[in-house]
């Protein structure tokens, strides 16, 4: 299959700019075609209602058969590719298919089967496959529930068989409209449904095949290093080693967690490109050394690609090690490209390596397309290779032999100041281009995020990493004292270079949310700029611009109601959010506040004028319309004057005067509400609107338990 070329032979009648500018372009088809992959994933995520599965089978029917007939052309491959990206997210939806809780239950009897335990704070997540569930027949029983519970309830581990009483509940909707769906992602983990684990579980030993087998041994071994590690180290010191050997990241202090956000390395906490590359590429290195100073060996074998063997191995069991989680195994395939271009005598890094990384990521699972850690590592790693591939052009061009006529203190030189810039040239690429899916994602930039990189990258890449390496390699003879106390001293550096960043003014900036377009647009213009050659990269520019103009719209509605209905709020004449609660569904409102582009606690941003509440009723004045906020049921609620009507309970007949009105059964049959108010029309839409009918959207149903209030 030939996929270089983007048309038909040029005619003598076009300009030569435009001649030369597709010239520059071709070849480069197969860098584009996880692009093209990621427009039929969001195409197909972004139907309202799931396509018929004929649709599905056309696509990639079609996409065989436009490579079959037109491969020649990159367009066309492009094309193909886009199809097959569809059909792929619609055969993996078919796959991971799972029925959904419908309802909230009473306190019920469940047994399961672990499949995973981690740890959160002072609380457990168990991942579990459930056998039964009290009251609900075996084809209504979801693959996976994902339950909380306490240390003190139980110590289960993967492969044992739990018996427990638990409250369970639907996977979670959308704080807002066009939100985060947490339960689709819920749902392509095969999980569809939650709880909380409420008395002591009985725990019955025993595990079943070879994955439950390994996923006991690595729990066995993370136990045995992070004593290891609790020996030498303490506090959060302690608490990022684990998390950077081992992935347990659950004992981590809030304020830590804090502070790596806000100083823009959030990253180092969670195992990722930077972790993988750094231990596999360590352990390439030191294998590499090793079998170096044995000529006999270096002379007969291929010890480069003994050591990229070495370093597979080492990078599959630090992911196994990790917990296997989508990002670390989207980082391993990553790497694992690398060092099989290494085994195969290719240049280790280069965009066609990490085309062929992103591509295996999305066949495997497409509906990585849509998470903030792909678009981020994979908008960070294009820019570094384009950025390398375009230093590795400009050197070229240079005529070196004038500078290596000179010195060797001015070679030396010279090599160190490139060395120190292009680190820096790098920190500056990958958190700009990791910055544009971070800012729709969490609404959220570190603008010093390029000081705490310069600073504290070099001292995990040197000091931290290898020493976590080297101590994990001597833990079997006992020898891992003084590594973990040098990874430990530089954990510490790394922890004051944080705190110190994230204590400079304006450390941290939240923007409000863009409109989803805005945000493509914006991250297309960037792709355009590092894969498009020559003078056709400043239209990447162009198009960054325009994304960043549309995005400074305001997305937000003028009133939010939350999916319980137990808070509302509106944006003030400022642009401020004001809620009617401070307390009440803390999580959905400081979502809505960094939605709106603040950093303000949801206590104090009740506190601001606008809602008058008495006598179990708020109102408030928005847009020269009274919106009343019921919040204790009354028989005959008085809502006189009021054009737009929220209740905590069910309205029935009452209140039927009022155009607008939205109560309990609302937001039970359609989730979180949002309200647009202009002087003519109000309009309301819902986040079940807004999903649309896909397969991990939850269809309310009544409860079939009674209810016990929780």
């Amino acid at each position: 299959m030939v996929a270089g070329t983007w048309g038909a032979e040029e005619t003598a009648e076009k300009p030569r700019w435009h001649q030369a500018v597709v010239e520059a372009q071709r070849g480069r088809a197969f860098l584009w075609a996880p692009v093209a992959l990621t427009f039929g994933i969001w195409t197909y995520f972004g139907l309202r209602a799931e396509p018929p599965w004929f649709v599905a089978i056309t696509c990639a029917a079609a996409a065989v058969l436009v490579i079959g007939v037109w491969r020649h052309l990159g367009l066309a491959f492009l094309l193909a590719m886009a199809l097959a990206g569809f059909s792929l997210a619609a055969l993996r939806t078919t796959l991971v298919a799972t029925p959904l809780l419908h309802a909230t239950t009473a306190e019920v009897a469940i047994t399961a089967r672990v499949n995973d335990v981690s740890a959160i704070g002072k609380r457990r997540v168990l991942i579990v496959s459930p056998t039964s569930i009290e009251g609900m027949a075996p084809e209504e029983t979801p693959r996976r529930l994902r339950l909380s519970a306490s240390a003190r309830q139980g110590n289960p581990r993967p492969g044992d068989i739990i018996a427990a009483k638990a409250r369970l509940a639907p996977p979670p909707g959308p704080v807002m409209p066009g939100g985060f769906d947490f339960g689709r992602q819920l749902f392509f983990e095969g999980i569809g449904g939650t709880g909380r684990i409420t008395q002591a579980m009985t725990v019955t030993e025993g595990h079943r095949g070879f994955r439950l087998w390994l996923a006991r041994f690595l729990e066995d071994t993370r136990g045995v290093i992070n004593a290891r590690i609790n020996a030498v180290l303490d506090g959060d010191t302690a608490a990022i080693a684990e998390a950077l050997i081992d992935g347990e990241r659950g004992t981590i202090s809030r304020e830590v967690n804090t502070s790596f956000q806000t100083s823009g390395l959030a990253h180092v906490l969670s195992i990722s490109g930077l972790h993988m590359s750094l231990i596999a590429g360590g352990v390439f290195w030191l294998v590499r050394a090793v079998l170096a100073l044995f000529p006999a060996l270096a002379l007969r074998w291929p010890i480069k690609k003994l050591a990229a063997t070495s370093a597979l191995a080492a990078g599959l069991f630090y992911m196994l090690l990790a917990g296997s989680e989508v990002a670390t195994q989207r980082s391993y395939i990553m790497i694992a490209v690398v060092f099989f271009a290494v085994l195969v005598d290719r240049p280790a890094l280069s965009l066609r390596n990490l085309a062929l990384a992103a591509m295996v990521i999305l066949f495997l699972q497409p509906e990585a397309a849509a998470h903030a850690s792909f678009q981020m590592s994979f908008l960070a790693v294009l820019g570094l290779a384009a950025f390398f591939e375009a230093w590795a052009e400009w050197r070229r061009r240079r005529n070196d032999e004038v500078y290596e006529r000179r010195s060797m203190a001015a070679r030396v030189t010279r090599y160190a100041l490139a060395a120190v810039g292009a680190s820096l040239a790098t920190t500056v690429v990958a958190g700009f281009m990791s910055s544009i899916p971070a800012a729709y994602h969490f609404g959220r930039i570190a603008p010093y995020g390029l000081v705490a990189n310069g600073l504290a990258i070099p001292v995990v890449s040197l000091v931290v990493m290898p020493m976590g390496l080297l101590a994990t390699l001597l833990m079997p003879f006992g020898l891992e004292h003084w590594p973990l106390w040098l990874m430990g001293r530089g954990l510490d550096l790394t922890i004051a270079i944080s705190d110190w960043v994230a204590s400079l003014p304006g450390a941290q900036t939240v923007v409000p949310q863009q409109a989803a377009p805005a945000a493509m647009i914006t991250a297309f213009g960037a792709v355009m700029l590092t894969l498009l050659k020559g003078r056709a990269r400043l239209s990447g520019v162009v198009v960054m611009a325009l994304g960043a103009a549309l995005g400074s719209r305001s997305v937000m509605p003028d009133v939010l109601v939350n999916r319980v209905a137990s808070n509302a709020a509106f944006i003030n004449q400022a642009g401020e959010l004001v809620p009617a609660s401070g307390s009440k569904d803390r999580f959905a409102v400081e979502r809505w506040l960094t939605a709106n582009g603040e950093e303000v606690k949801p206590s104090l941003a009740a506190k601001r004028p606008g809602w008058t509440c008495a006598a179990g009723r708020c109102s408030a004045t928005v847009h020269g319309k009274l919106v009343m906020y019921l919040i204790e049921e009354t028989k005959a609620p008085d809502c006189a004057g009021a054009a737009i009507v929220i209740a905590t309970f069910p309205l029935r007949g009452a209140c039927a005067e009022v155009p607008v009105r939205i109560d309990r059964f609302d937001v039970w049959r359609n989730g979180a509400h949002a309200l647009r108010i202009s002087a003519t029309d109000v309009v309301v839409t819902s986040s079940r609107a807004a999903q649309g009918s896909r397969p991990w959207v939850v269809v309310p149903k009544p409860r079939t338990t009674p209810f016990k209030p929780h």
